[in-house]
């Protein structure tokens, strides 16, 4: 839960940056395509999301495991710090929308069906 929430404080900051410049750039009157929309979604990659979204999977994994004491756990340490089940879930969608290895379609959809399962129960 610490590195959940150490992880999501550096993807927030890194948010932040890139709103920042995506302002600018408006500002300015500039384009921002797929190109750089890529760019800025490898930045946050960089700055810890890809590391958040796995903490997030184990997260809703461990939730899912039928132990109500570990969900409850869970929920209880995300209301103490602020966090919010909303998040993770958000970052899970995120998640799934970006998974696949680019070889099989199947093993797309059916790793995004099992994540958006995993979500309805956590």
């Amino acid at each position: 839960m610490e590195l959940h929430f150490k992880y999501l404080e550096a993807v927030q900051l890194a948010d932040k940056r890139i709103e920042g410049e995506k302002h600018d750039m408006v500002r300015r009157g500039e384009i921002i395509d797929d190109g750089m929309d890529d760019e800025f979604y490898l930045r946050r990659l960089d700055a810890g999301l890809f590391v958040l979204q796995l903490i997030c999977y184990i997260m809703v994994e461990i939730c899912s495991a039928g132990v109500p004491q570990l969900q409850q756990r869970i929920h209880q340490i995300l209301n103490l710090r602020g966090g919010s089940v909303k998040v993770v879930r958000h970052i899970m969608r995120e998640y799934a929308e970006s998974i696949g290895d680019g070889k099989s379609e199947e093993f797309k959809e059916s790793e995004q069906k099992r994540i958006m399962e995993l979500l309805e129960s956590f």
